[in-house]
């Protein structure tokens, strides 16, 4: 694409239309008279006098910054020659090929820059040397971004594979974290060393333990009398009696003694009303908590 070259130099004539030879162009605020400052180059750094001097050719070079302008131009004896206010840099209409760097500057309380899309089209597109880029940086018309997609379908999307940038891309290469994905991202290598495992959090030193597998563990189960390690109950008994009856026998001897044979004597039993409770309810306990599954991976 191609445009037309804008006049290189700023110039001036008379009312003769001669060039105007040491005429005068002052330049400020708009709407005020309040001297605002032009440039000698691109560059913004070295301000014009103000006013201006024209040269031998009536002309001058006359960059503007990011301002709004009036100008008044006179001749070289100080006659009004025109007034015009409300002049800026051009904004709108044009479709300029900028090579180089493009700066804004501005100093007002509205935006630097304002992009109006009223049509279809993306708002803003950034892309490389390829034209079309099928992979740009786009702002759609709706103000949805797009970062390596030129159709993106949500406030943010960034193609895939996405990688770290910033604070990320300065990670130690060997740091270990948790993602909740089945597939490390890109930079990243997914740890198979660790799988089934619960999480501890350690002041120490960071290690690893433990013999049974987590769904081992966490799942619905009936204790058994064989689950239970070989214990004691101790019983109390609070004290009781026994009664006992015996027979009516014949005694004979002398002096009124003798001996008692093949008697028979009966102990009566006696309750203390103590139970033993020895059995459970036989449900079952449920272990089954809920979980997230997560990786370890290992940057890269």
């Amino acid at each position: 694409m191609a445009v037309l070259t804008p006049s290189p130099k700023t110039a001036f004539v008379d009312n003769a239309g001669e060039p105007l030879v040491g005429g005068q162009l002052y330049t400020y605020i708009a709407g005020t008279t309040t001297l605002q400052a032009t440039y000698t180059d691109a560059t913004a750094t070295t301000a014009n006098t103000n006013p201006i001097i024209l040269d031998s050719r009536g002309e001058a070079n006359v960059w503007l910054g990011g301002a709004i302008y009036k100008f008044v131009l006179k001749d070289a004896d100080g006659a009004l020659i025109w007034t015009v206010d409300y002049i800026s840099a051009p904004t709108a209409a044009v479709s300029p090929v900028l090579s180089g760097n493009v700066t804004i500057d501005s100093n007002t309380p509205s935006p630097a820059l304002q992009i109006t899309q009223t049509g279809t089209g993306p708002a803003l597109k950034v892309q490389d040397s390829a034209d079309p880029d099928i992979t740009p940086f786009i702002v759609d018309a709706t103000g949805q971004v797009g970062i390596g997609t030129a159709t993106p379908v949500s406030a943010l999307e960034i193609a895939s594979p996405g990688v770290f940038t910033g604070a990320w891309a300065y990670l130690p290469s060997g740091t270990k974290m948790l993602f909740v994905q089945t597939a490390a991202p890109t930079g990243w290598t997914k740890s198979t060393t660790h799988d089934n495992k619960a999480l501890r959090v350690v002041s120490g030193a960071a290690s690893s333990g433990g013999t049974t597998a987590f769904t081992s563990v966490f799942t619905a189960r009936t204790i058994t009398t064989a689950n239970m390690p070989s214990h004691t109950h101790t019983l109390t008994d609070p004290g009781h009696t026994h009664s006992v009856s015996a027979p009516t026998v014949g005694v004979t001897g002398w002096g009124g003694t003798g001996n008692i044979n093949n008697a028979t004597f009966t102990v009566s039993t006696s309750t203390t009303g103590i139970t033993i409770a020895n059995t459970g309810s036989g449900t079952a306990m449920d272990f089954a908590v809920q979980y997230v599954d997560v990786i370890i991976a290992t940057k890269d």
